[in-house]
């Protein structure tokens, strides 16, 4: 009797495994992020480059429009984002989706004089 009880339970067990493992997992979220690319002077910058990682291992690059945008949908969490054009400074910063809310960020990048030779003596 002990040997059917035993038997019993890990059928139970098995079966309860593998209901649970058949139910659909949850949908993740998807966080959206804005990023509009300018010079100085307000003009767009729509040959930027721009680099979205985070520690899960997400890598998304992409390429702004020609209005200098860039729009994408993430999951929730943190993320770096590098932003880098010809001739300017690249910007590093860390986006904070974890909360899902809707991030709209406006990148104003700086000619980069110390290497382009534009630096005034």
């Amino acid at each position: 009797m002990l040997r059917w009880m035993a038997g019993s339970s890990f059928v139970f067990l098995v079966g309860t495994f593998q209901l649970a493992a058949a139910q659909p997992a949850a949908e993740s979220r998807a966080c959206s992020l804005h990023v509009q690319i300018t010079d100085e002077d307000g003009t767009a910058l729509p040959k930027s480059f721009v680099f979205v990682h985070n520690e899960r291992g997400t890598n998304q690059q992409a390429a702004p429009d020609r209005t200098g945008q860039v729009k994408t949908s993430l999951r929730p969490g943190l993320y770096d984002l590098f932003v880098a054009a010809p001739g300017f400074t690249p910007i590093a910063q860390i986006v904070d989706l974890r909360s899902c809310k809707p991030q709209s960020l406006n990148l104003m990048m700086t000619l980069d004089t110390e290497h382009t030779g534009d630096a005034k003596n």
